[in-house]
């Protein structure tokens, strides 16, 4: 007697046994329950088992399907990472020649600045003294 499960397992071989336990007319209605249920129990804890190692076959799947998209996310990281240290960098050297061309306009504005006064004869204008202040400062 094959008795019918999964798809994934071959079924369980109970020829064993006799099909019927109510045949055995040496056997008392209670024993032959008993018979049952213990041969029902058996198949039940089978197919547990079998859910079980495809469950567990499902996790081992997932566990590396995981590891692998976590290789690539801490690759992926680096890169990134990479990439960063680079942008600092080239943004700490465009910061400094901002900082440098900035002075160097303020000075090249007060150079323009003093050569209008001295080439335009500023000594007499009106306002001379606060240009010239502001080419102190």
């Amino acid at each position: 007697m094959l008795l019918p499960v999964d798809d994934h397992f071959p079924p369980l071989d109970l020829s064993w046994l006799d099909p019927e336990p109510t045949a055995c007319p040496s056997l008392s209605p209670v024993e032959q329950r008993r018979l049952r249920r213990k041969i029902s129990n058996r198949e039940s804890a089978r197919r547990c088992r079998m859910r079980k190692q495809r469950h567990l076959g499902e996790l081992r799947a997932e566990s590396s399907r995981l590891r692998d998209e976590n290789r690539e996310l801490a690759s992926r990281v680096r890169t990134l990472a990479q990439q960063t240290l680079l942008l600092r960098r080239a943004n700490g050297r465009l910061l400094a020649e901002s900082s440098a061309l900035r002075l160097r306009l303020t000075e090249l504005r007060r150079l323009v600045l003093l050569r209008q006064l001295l080439t335009h004869g500023g000594f007499g204008c009106l306002g001379y003294e606060q240009e010239l202040a502001s080419l102190i400062a």
